[in-house]
């Protein structure tokens, strides 16, 4: 039996991304380009934040994320409304987002530099360049 068909077959399976949440741009996207999937994007969501090395997606839950033009965001979780600011620059050759809450909110904890680490189909993911792991992973 020839078994160059199963071998291709399964490289090529190998090679596929069947989750569909490939990167269309895996470490750099323009300002203009995050800038604009953020405003465009209504009710973002985190769907992972990482800080310290600890999973902490759990103080963010249910939070829905609207970014405007002019530079705030909202927060909103049932009738908790949470506004901060934010910005989208580049800075050593990397695209980033600072963002800033209220240091009396649940939300300060995302107050800090955040890298542009790629986009997927319906996901942004960013790091932090601490020495412990910080992500924080958006959904449109």
């Amino acid at each position: 039996m020839n078994k160059l068909p199963i071998l291709i077959l399964l490289l090529a399976l190998y090679s596929c991304n069947l989750d569909g949440n490939e990167d269309t741009n895996n470490s750099d996207i323009s300002v203009s380009q995050l800038s604009n999937d953020l405003t465009t994007s209504s009710g973002l969501r985190i769907v992972q934040f990482i800080e310290d090395g600890e999973d902490e997606t759990s103080d963010v839950d249910g939070f829905r994320f609207d970014f405007k033009t002019d530079g705030t965001v909202t927060a909103t979780q049932g009738n908790q409304v949470i506004s901060g600011t934010y910005r989208v620059f580049r800075d050593d050759g990397e695209t980033e987002l600072a963002m800033a809450f209220p240091s009396n909110s649940v939300l300060n904890k995302l107050t800090d530099d955040w890298y542009f680490r790629g986009k997927s189909n319906n996901r942004l993911t960013f790091e932090d360049d601490d020495e412990d792991l910080e992500r924080l992973v958006f959904e449109f």
